[in-house]
C-alpha cells in the first residue's frame, strides 16, 4: 500500500463574473403575443394506435399459441 500523498492542497479559485455589456434602451415597447395552443394529435396519429393496438393483439395471440404449443409436444 502507497502512503497518502503529502501535497497540500491549493485553495478554490473564484473566477470572477463576466457582467453583460448593457444594451441602450429602445423607445419601442416590447411586442407581446398570445399564447400557443397546444395540437392535438390523436386524429391525425388514429391510424397508428389501430396498427400497435394490432400489433399487440397478434403478438399476444402468438405469444399464446406458443406457450400452449410447448405443453403439447
Amino acid at each position: 500500500m502507497s502512503n497518502p500523498s503529502r501535497r497540500r492542497r491549493q485553495p478554490v479559485r473564484l473566477q470572477q463574473q463576466v457582467q453583460p455589456p448593457k444594451r441602450p434602451s429602445t423607445s419601442a415597447p416590447a411586442v407581446t403575443r398570445p399564447p400557443v395552443q397546444p395540437v392535438d394529435y390523436s386524429t391525425d396519429y388514429a391510424y397508428a394506435r389501430r396498427d400497435l393496438v394490432q400489433i399487440t393483439i397478434i403478438g399476444g395471440t402468438l405469444l399464446a399459441g406458443m406457450i400452449g404449443l410447448s405443453f403439447v409436444f
